[in-house]
């Protein structure tokens, strides 16, 4: 792969619990601010482990003899594997359980339960080759507490394209009905 070539597989994940997200706003403050829209996330040991799994393969199949390749995946100091998801560019459709979009002001803090849409991007610059988590898509099944009063939105519909590939609408949280 010539630098700037990326080969790109899609996914969709299972609920997973967001840490240190900046998913609303770009991260743009702090030691580790970058300007990207970004989050860990954390799931099940069983997810976990497929989601590896997936990731792996797209390594084996883009690097197959490479013994440095960088995965989106880091252990946490509580021993848990957390996936790191960044967009390189663009801020992701963020929505409720429902598929609705996210009323202005609703900020996505550690805790929450998210699913997420994008792609696998494997990539390689230089001498560095790597496989990264891209998300076009962010739906938030359950707001962590603590989250900020809802500004309303003059058009609630806002272009959100149903068909982003999550499937049916959940059970969980709706961005119409504020929160304790």
């Amino acid at each position: 792969m010539a630098d700037k070539k990326f080969k790109y597989v899609p996914f969709v994940t299972e609920i997973m619990t967001a840490r240190y997200p900046k998913l609303s706003e770009p991260d743009t403050q702090g030691e580790y601010a970058d300007g990207k829209y970004k989050t860990e996330a954390t799931a099940s040991r069983d997810y976990t482990e497929r989601l590896q799994g997936e990731i792996q393969r797209v390594v084996e199949a883009n690097f197959p003899r490479r013994k440095s390749v960088h995965v989106p995946w880091k252990e946490t100091k509580e021993r848990e594997i957390a996936f790191i998801f960044k967009s390189p560019k663009k801020k992701p459709v963020l929505t409720d359980a429902k598929g609705n979009p996210l009323n202005a002001g609703i900020i996505i803090r550690g805790g929450a339960l998210i699913r997420l849409i994008g792609v696998i991007a494997a990539w390689e610059k230089g001498a560095k080759r790597g496989v990264s988590l891209w998300p076009d898509a962010v739906r938030v099944i359950k707001l962590a507490n603590g989250f900020d009063a809802c500004v309303m939105i003059d058009d609630p519909d806002g272009g959100f394209d149903g068909s982003l590939g999550f499937g049916p609408p959940e059970d969980g949280y709706d961005g119409t009905a504020p929160t304790a």
